[in-house]
């Protein structure tokens, strides 16, 4: 029973990273019309527009930074598995459920902590592109920073939690114990 209860956490905690990564495939799709815009006007025009740049470049840092909370969800983060592949399934769990929660957990919340101040003081100073004709209101990209951090504890979260599950014999994702 203790399982089942992880294993509903994990979905509940799951649920806004899920939301986030299906927003993320949208910004892929904007930044590639975005480059596309960029190139085809500059060199077809002669025309070219520092806040259009500007917007494929945060809209770039958004994908990377918002997407590490669901490439950790859907198992795609860099994984060194020269000792794993050698444990049984429950030593995994137990090694993954601790990773999460004393490496990537302690992480987030460094983040969070640290880029919080950077990003209340760009708010507080109406901070704005140096470059002429460059997109406003910069304290929103930064506020990604915080957004990330959040986001990837949540996942750490849920990952620790399904891992746990695993471990005590409910395990719904046997693909975790395939990496």
């Amino acid at each position: 029973m203790r399982a089942q209860a992880l294993t509903r956490l994990a979905k509940g905690l799951e649920w806004p990273v899920r939301v986030v990564g299906v927003l993320l495939t949208v910004l892929v799709l904007l930044i590639v019309v975005g480059e596309f815009a960029v190139v085809a006007l500059r060199y077809g025009w002669q025309w070219s527009g520092p806040w259009l740049r500007e917007a494929v470049l945060a809209l770039n840092g958004a994908v990377f930074l918002l997407g590490a909370a669901w490439a950790l969800q859907e198992n795609e983060h860099v994984r060194v598995d020269v000792l794993s592949r050698r444990w049984s399934a429950r030593t995994r769990g137990i090694v993954e459920c601790l990773g999460m929660l004393l490496v990537v957990l302690p992480f987030a919340v460094f983040v969070y902590f640290v880029s919080d101040d950077y990003v209340l003081r760009s708010h507080a100073i109406g901070e704005r592109s140096g470059e002429p004709g460059g997109l406003p209101a910069l304290w929103l990209q930064k506020a990604l920073i915080p957004a990330m951090a959040v986001l990837l504890a949540v996942q750490a979260l849920a990952s620790a939690a399904r891992a746990l599950a695993a471990v005590l014999g409910d395990d719904t994702r046997p693909e975790q114990d395939a990496a």
